[in-house]
């Protein structure tokens, strides 16, 4: 088969994929007039998404991600989100390595 034939196949297939509209599977959410909120999120491409949120002496929140990178390796994101700032966990973040040295004393 001719090269310039498939690369052009594969082309119409990869555009074909990134033109095409995405259903939205699932939409939930909730709001109060205290603050607090909840939303739940799930594409027809495998993108989820939840949080949950309240006022306590400023925002916090909580939730996740999951999705399927490009490379097809599946992606899990958690959160919270308040007085301690973000935190992110996942596989899929760098860990620092440990630092060369342990405190000791004061």
């Amino acid at each position: 088969m001719n090269r310039l034939l498939v690369f052009t196949c594969l082309v119409a297939v990869v555009l074909a994929d990134y033109n095409a509209p995405i259903p939205i599977l699932k939409d939930d959410r909730t709001q109060n007039a205290y603050g607090e909120y909840t939303f739940d999120i799930e594409t027809g491409n495998g993108i989820k998404r939840t949080e949950a949120g309240r006022q306590n002496d400023g925002q916090e929140s909580e939730g996740a991600w999951s999705y399927t990178a490009p490379e097809g390796v599946p992606i899990a994101l958690t959160f919270t989100a308040g007085h301690q700032g973000y935190v992110p966990v996942g596989d899929h973040l760098p860990v620092p390595p440990p630092l060369p040295y342990e405190r000791t004393g004061n």
